[in-house]
């Protein structure tokens, strides 16, 4: 099954000539029955733009969506191939032992 990602949300913070200088996002990631949403907020070094003037592209670009694909799918693949669990041999007996 193919991966879908989805904006959940993208929330600028603006100064008072209303130019971003934060981004805030959430991003959602699923695979079937297996979902995670990123979130990561974002300085803007220059602010120099009114939300408006950014693309959704420019701003997944500042939150570094090849760094998210690569947790998603080290999640997923730790969702689909759990690691084996130790357990207790609660029936040892230590006087089998010499």
């Amino acid at each position: 099954m193919a991966v879908s990602k989805e904006w959940i949300s993208a929330k600028p913070k603006v100064n008072a000539d209303g130019n971003v200088t934060e981004w805030s996002v959430e991003y959602k990631y699923t695979d079937g029955d297996f979902s995670h949403t990123f979130n990561k907020t974002e300085k803007i070094d220059a602010p120099s733009k009114a939300p408006s003037g950014y693309s959704k592209s420019e701003i997944l670009g500042l939150m570094d969506e090849a760094h998210w694909d690569d947790m998603f799918n080290k999640k997923h693949n730790v969702y689909k191939n759990p690691p084996a669990e130790d357990t207790i041999d609660k029936d040892f007996d230590i006087n089998s032992l010499s």
